[in-house]
Parts: structure tokens; C-alpha cells; sequence
């Protein structure tokens, strides 16, 4: 990853330059897309962050382990969900090492666009590693679109998530535009850049995809 996020939950800018005023995903619920997910068996929560999607699922009766590169933010994820049954733990998202044939489902939310192109050969690779055959994955992560006028950071057309997905042992099922919400008070500096007015709300656009595992 090119961000240290780790220091990004400490209070560091996530760029040189940028004021820090709070995380831009924590919208202190999970997000609203899931609730049309599909998810079954064990359960895999990559790039978890604060742990609001991890809780959902796992309220959902499933068995959830939830991991991020982040020591500080699994520590607050246990804190904000210190009794929902989610298993948090520190972990590469490009390694998985010690999770091996354990997953059926996974969900990879916000994190892709987080990655270079290397790295999100190595996150498809490892999450094949870690989930038994026939497992999903259910990728969201934002998209070249715009939305009500507004783009999303980090975007990503079409082809940047089909081809990785199709080319290292995922079959796609399921491709569609989505949307992922975010805190709009957290990020001045971003409607600053595209000329738009803050929202408290924003939906930003983003690939909503659905696949299985080879």
C-alpha cells in the first residue's frame, strides 16, 4: 500500500499536506450495501477497519473473522465490539498466512483501491489460499463512475477490477454499480478538489462485484 494506515488511525495525515480530521469510512454503521450480500459458512472480513461491516455479518449468525494490516484499528475495532463474537486479528492482506482452506465467504470492502497492482495480484492469491473451493467473494471498492455529479477517490474502471479478478482464479458472477457511504465531514479537502459543496452523507460510486472461487 502507498498509505500508512496505521499511523492514519494514530491522527497522522493520510497525505502529506492534508489535515487530519477524522476517518472518511468510519459512518459509525456498517455500510448499507450489505444487507443484499449473500453470505455463508465461515466468514472472512478483509481490510476491516473499525469492524461495523464484521459486526453486521456476525448478527447476521455467521462465524466472522475480521483482519487488518492495522494493529491500532483492530485494537478499536475489539473495543467498539468487545462481545459480538467477531474473531479480530492482525494480518497481510496479501498473505493470509495461518488461514489456509478456512473461508467460504469473504468480503473485501474499500480495500482494492487501497492497492497497487502487484498487491492486488498477491490479495487475490491469498484470499484463494485462505477459502475453500467454491467460496465467494464479494468485492466492493469504488469505481470510475460519478454519481450525482460527484467521482470517487481512487477510481477504478471497469476492465482494473474485471481482468485481475478473471485472470488469477476467480469467476465473476455478478458485476454491477454500487454505491459506498462515507463521513462527507472528513473530507473538505476532497470536495475542495472537485469542486463540489460537502454533504454530511455522500455516496460515492463504486463496483459492487460477486465471485467464486476456482
Amino acid at each position: 500500500m502507498s498509505h500508512d494506515f496505521d499511523a492514519f488511525y494514530q491522527g497522522e495525515p493520510l497525505a502529506p499536506g492534508l489535515r487530519h480530521n477524522g476517518i472518511p469510512w468510519d459512518i459509525g454503521r456498517p455500510q448499507p450495501v450489505l444487507a443484499g450480500l449473500d453470505f455463508h459458512g465461515e466468514v472472512l472480513d478483509v481490510g476491516c477497519g473499525l469492524g461495523d461491516n464484521a459486526a453486521f455479518v456476525a448478527g447476521q449468525g455467521h462465524e466472522v473473522t475480521a483482519i487488518d494490516s492495522s494493529p491500532t484499528v483492530i485494537a478499536q475495532a475489539a473495543q467498539r465490539f468487545p462481545d459480538n463474537g467477531v474473531h479480530f486479528a492482525v494480518a497481510d492482506a496479501t498473505d493470509l498466512a495461518g488461514y489456509a482452506a478456512r473461508f467460504d465467504t469473504v468480503l473485501s470492502c474499500a480495500l482494492f483501491h487501497c492497492l497497487d497492482g502487484t498487491d492486488r495480484i498477491r490479495h487475490l492469491h491469498a484470499l484463494r489460499r485462505a477459502t475453500r473451493p467454491g467460496a465467494i467473494l464479494h468485492l466492493l471498492t469504488f469505481s470510475d463512475q460519478v454519481r450525482d455529479g460527484l467521482p470517487a477517490p481512487f477510481p477504478q474502471s471497469e476492465q482494473d477490477v474485471r481482468k485481475p479478478l478473471s485472470d488469477n482464479g476467480w469467476t465473476i458472477t455478478d458485476f454491477t454499480e454500487g454505491t459506498l457511504i462515507a463521513n462527507g465531514a472528513t473530507m473538505v479537502a476532497f470536495f475542495d478538489a472537485v469542486g463540489r459543496s460537502a454533504t454530511q452523507w455522500p455516496e460515492l460510486p463504486c463496483w459492487l462485484v460477486r465471485a467464486a472461487r476456482e
